[in-house]
């Protein structure tokens, strides 16, 4: 099978790495010795409900080391030379002025395996990221969305 490479910027691969080294130390560290003391303490393990929410906390840390490895395992690092300040592309950073709002802020352009919206990091496939590659400071953007078409400027390429 054909795996499809996952481009992550740099900080985003090593954000993403450090999740999955305290995923694997809540998995393989923490959860073993509080399922170890419930066993001692909880009598019958079919009526042990600790026990039983850590089995369900065990399965979910186990998915997430999957999906993190997976992930670093089908990603490759964008180049610092591929990363442009003249034009917007995936691993740029802008200033973006929402029309709607008149407020402006900082973002990042990345895959949607880097997403987190609270930090400013958009998804080259959203809408929204996808209208704003390949533009430049001073264009202005019009995307549709769901709640109505939203207008933002470039201010600034980081």
């Amino acid at each position: 099978m054909n795996k499809e490479t996952i481009r992550l910027t740099k900080g985003g691969h090593e954000l993403m790495q450090q999740e999955l080294d305290h995923t694997k130390k809540i998995l393989y560290e923490e959860i073993p010795e509080k399922l170890k003391a419930s066993k001692i303490n909880g009598g019958d393990l079919r009526e042990n409900k600790e026990y039983m929410y850590l089995q369900s906390e065990q399965q979910y840390y186990e998915r997430e080391v999957r999906r993190l490895t997976s992930v670093l395992e089908a990603s490759e690092i964008i180049p610092d030379e591929e990363i442009s300040s003249d034009v917007i592309g995936i691993g740029s950073s802008f200033i973006l002025q929402d029309y709607e709002f008149m407020e402006s802020g900082s973002f990042s352009l990345v895959s949607s395996a880097e997403v987190d919206l609270e930090k400013g990091k958009i998804s080259i496939e959203s809408p929204v990221g996808a209208a704003l590659v390949g533009k430049k400071e001073g264009e202005e953007v019009v995307v549709d969305l769901p709640r109505g078409k939203a207008h933002f400027r470039v201010i600034a390429i980081q």
